[in-house]
């Protein structure tokens, strides 16, 4: 995973490109009253926000302030983690053991905290303006709306376990987001918002996803670009695992039950997301090769994928998505150490010279760095990349985890955990039953095992370890040091009114 590069295009989005550094004026304004009142010119607008969503967390589409190091937000999700490992002359080494140096704060964590409030931008816009201007049909509006606050609420979350100081271990005191809920109107020193705390943010994020779940579509998801955007399923999956996140290091019951809730909304919804059990099902639908050429594609597209970030080399199939490079063997490479977890037969994982090929994990490139490991998920020679967000083994590892913590060792978790761990293998392992546990713990602990398997490279490790008190690669980097700093640039400008994370003051 690396660097993004270049998006082969911008889509009109009418819209605001604001960079969300305290002193960085917005840019590139249109009417407001224009754009948002007709529904054409606000659906562009919407479109503009996922793009912007894309681009802070898994791309940059170039022109759009040129923001070349971005897609770092779900990056840091696995990279000092036992899945992936960086170069030793990666402009992102010290993520690995947090300690960070000026270049970077100037550098990728200032880029990561502004792209992020960009894009939080852009939906509050929608919100903020919709409601002010529009006139036309109020469904459509109210879906727009909809679909414009979820967004800004997964930006919030991805946001809040990144920098939030104590958002993943419990501490509802401690500093969570600066909560930006109206458009951005110029860096004006005398109204520089505080950090709202943890749980501050959690309600607020939490607030937009319930307001948004009435009016979002629970349309049949019959192609692909319904998957691209929100969804009342989408929505689901997301509270499922904020809930997950929230509870799990203090073991609150009441969250680790809406977890488990939301999780099998999920699973049971008959709208077109569903679970196959096919061994070949990861490396021929989940995980296609998207088209370098002419506008054509011919792999299937997996029905577990409930919303994505497509990325084509042209983008006008998907308006939405990003034709840029996430992730290169020349950047990043898989842990020797993580594939050992995998065993024989084990198509996400397991090294096999007769079959590399159709593993999850192989070598890749036979000439760039041919010793090394890389991921079949993000393997398009030029980068064209689906970028997964939430999907349905994660709901179902999501609901095999909660139901332990909450029954101990049952036959629902155990259901759950099989799916999982038998759909990779051809000739399929036997069923765990209720008698393969001794005690609930060690059912979680295979749990979490299976779910660092399932969900490699997808930008889940970082905060499964931290929320669950394990260690990362870097046993050394304690939990205050675990998430990245506030950029030392915003900290200066704002007076001290934005107070730097407690394990980087």
């Amino acid at each position: 995973m690396k660097k993004i590069i270049k998006s082969s295009l911008i889509l009109f989005t009418a819209a605001f490109l604001f960079s969300c550094n305290l002193d960085l004026a917005p840019e590139n304004i249109m009417v407001d009253e224009t754009t948002y009142k007709d529904s054409k010119t606000a659906e562009a607008t919407l479109i503009g926000a996922y793009t912007r969503m894309n681009a802070a967390f898994s791309g940059a589409p170039t022109g759009v302030n040129n923001y070349a190091n971005t897609g770092y937000m779900l990056l840091f999700g696995e990279i000092g983690t036992p899945t992936l490992k960086l170069r030793s002359n990666s402009s992102m080494v010290n993520m690995e053991t947090s300690q960070y140096n000026s270049s970077d704060h100037d550098g990728f964590i200032l880029e990561m905290w502004r792209v992020t409030y960009n894009a939080i931008d852009y939906a509050n816009n929608i919100i903020y303006n919709i409601q002010k201007f529009g006139d036309y049909e109020k469904p459509l509006m109210d879906r727009h709306i909809a679909e414009a606050k979820f967004i800004r609420a997964y930006e919030y979350m991805v946001l809040l376990q990144v920098f939030g100081d104590g958002a993943l271990t419990g501490d509802n005191a401690g500093l969570g987001a600066v909560l930006r809920l109206k458009p951005y109107d110029g860096y004006k020193p005398e109204d520089i918002a505080t950090r709202a705390t943890v749980g501050e943010t959690y309600t607020q994020i939490l607030t937009d996803l319930k307001e948004a779940l009435p009016n979002l579509p629970n349309d049949a998801a019959t192609s692909l670009n319904v998957r691209t955007r929100a969804s009342k399923v989408a929505a689901y999956a997301l509270l499922s695992r904020i809930y997950l996140y929230r509870g799990t290091f203090k073991n609150d019951n009441a969250d680790i039950k809406l977890a488990a809730d939301y999780a099998d909304s999920v699973i049971s919804n008959t709208k077109g997301y569903s679970f196959s059990t096919s061994s070949t099902h990861h490396t021929s639908w989940l995980f296609p090769l998207n088209s370098t050429g002419a506008e054509t594609n011919t792999a299937n597209y997996s029905d577990e994928v409930i919303l994505m970030a497509p990325c084509y080399s042209s983008v006008s199939k998907y308006a939405n998505g990003l034709g840029s490079s996430y992730y290169n063997k020349s950047s990043f490479y898989v842990d020797p150490n993580f594939t050992t977890l995998y065993e024989s037969g084990d198509r996400r994982g397991y090294i096999d010279p007769a079959t590399a090929t159709v593993s999850l994990i192989w070598q890749g490139s036979p000439t760039s760095f041919p010793t090394d490991y890389t991921s079949y998920k993000f393997n398009n020679g030029s980068g064209y990349n689906n970028v997964i967000y939430l999907r349905v083994s994660e709901a179902k590892l999501t609901k095999a985890e909660a139901f332990a913590r909450l029954n101990g060792i049952n036959d629902e978790s155990i259901k759950q955990l099989n799916d999982i761990r038998k759909k990779p293998f051809g000739t399929k392992p036997a069923d765990y039953t209720t008698a393969s546990f001794a005690t609930a713990g060690e059912l979680i602990d295979k749990i979490l095992q299976e779910r660092i398997k399932e969900l490699a490279f997808e930008g889940h490790t970082r905060y499964d370890l931290i929320r669950t008190n394990k260690p990362l690669r870097d046993a050394t980097v304690t939990n205050d040091r675990k998430i990245m700093p506030i950029p030392a640039y915003d900290v200066r400008i704002s007076y001290g009114t934005i107070i730097q994370n407690k394990g980087y003051r």
